[in-house]
Order: C-alpha cells, then structure tokens, then sequence
C-alpha cells in the first residue's frame, strides 16, 4: 500500500512537470486525450492520498496498541515479580513450620520418654502399696497372737501405715503428673497435626503460584 501511495505521489508530479511544459504544444485534436488521462491520473492521486490516510490512521491505532502493549507488559512483569517475592516469603515460611515440626517432634519423643518412666515408677509404687498392705495385716494378725508385744507392734502398724498413706500420695502424685504430661503430650500432637495442615496448604499454594508463574 505504501508503494501505491509512492507511485501515485511520483505520476502526479510528473503530470504536473508534463502539463506544464506542454501546455504550449497541446493540439486540438489530442485536447481531449490528455484531458482523460489528467482526470485518470488525478483519481489515483486522490485514491493514493485517501489510502495514505487510512495509512496514517493505521498508524496511530498500531502506536496506541504498542503503548497498552508496553503497559500491560510493564504490569505483568511489575506482577511476576510480586509473585516471586511471595513465593520467597512463603519458601521461607515453609521452612520455618518445618523446623517447628522437627523440634516438636523432639519435644513429644521426650514426653514420651518420661511418661514411660513415671508409668513405671507408678506401677513400682503400686507395687509398693500391696506390700506394704499385706505386710499391714500380717502385722495386725500378731498383735491379735502376741498380746504382750502389741505396743511394739501397734507401732510398727502406725509407722507401716503411715509409709502406706505416704506410698499412695505418691502415688496420687505420679498419677497427677502422668495425666499432666499425657494432656501435655496432646496438645503437643495437635500442635504437630495443625503445623502439618499449615504445610499442606502452603505447599498447596506455592503450587498454584508455581504453576501461575509457568
């Protein structure tokens, strides 16, 4: 089209040049022809000067694409770049839960460890307190047999007693601080179970971000 425009610029010239230098030499008889050939040529300068502004308007509406263009460009990349910056922040988010998770882990495996212990020691005391019980009654049965030790062995009663009420506190203690650790160690495994979730929808979202990103 621009070549159109060129051809019909450069053939109104050269009429203008030739109708100026043979105006003089212009016979009646070839009047008429070069009448036609002016109008011909001045309707293809007039069809190259309306291309030339279709042209023109073509260019405008091309400039004004290429600007929206070059300004969604610039946003996309403005975009990307808060998408990878997210991406960094929940990267470092993600490893940081991680951490947390591994030294929960640690923390559950340790409660575990003395829960263990303190069921053992409960069983011990348990254990104890039977013993003590029965050695309590063996007690009791002398004193009905031996009337003239009773004083020495109602004694030997109090103080058995006595261990045996002191065996069961214990006991009650070592029960108490079982059921502490063991509502402890729950609320530890919740803790893990939710950090776990927050992983999950992290890793869900670093995903769909990732595949945003592609």
């Amino acid at each position: 089209m621009v070549k159109r425009v060129c051809a019909a610029v450069c053939i109104g010239a050269m009429v203008s040049l030739f109708g100026c230098a043979g105006c003089d030499r212009v016979t009646p008889g070839k009047a008429g022809e070069s009448n036609v050939e002016v109008r011909q040529v001045k309707a293809s300068l007039d069809e190259a000067q309306r291309e030339k502004g279709q042209l023109q308007g073509d260019v405008k509406k091309l400039e004004t694409s290429l600007a929206e263009a070059e300004s969604k460009l610039a946003e996309t990349t403005k975009a990307k770049d808060s998408l990878q910056q997210q991406v960094q922040e929940l990267n470092v988010a993600k490893d940081g839960l991680q951490q947390q998770v591994q030294d929960l882990t640690k923390t559950r495996g340790s409660l575990e460890a003395k829960v263990d212990e303190l069921s053992k020691a409960r069983v011990s005391l348990e254990t104890r307190v039977n013993d003590l019980t029965k050695s309590r009654d063996d007690l009791q049965k002398m004193v009905e047999s031996l009337v003239d030790t009773r004083g020495v062995l109602e004694k030997q009663v109090a103080n058995l007693t006595k261990a045996k009420n002191a065996a069961r506190e214990d006991a009650r203690n070592a029960q108490t601080k079982v059921d502490a650790l063991n509502d402890k160690l729950k609320v530890q495994t919740q803790q893990m179970i939710d950090l776990q979730e927050q992983i999950k929808s992290i890793r869900t979202v670093l995903e769909q971000l990732q595949q945003k990103l592609e």
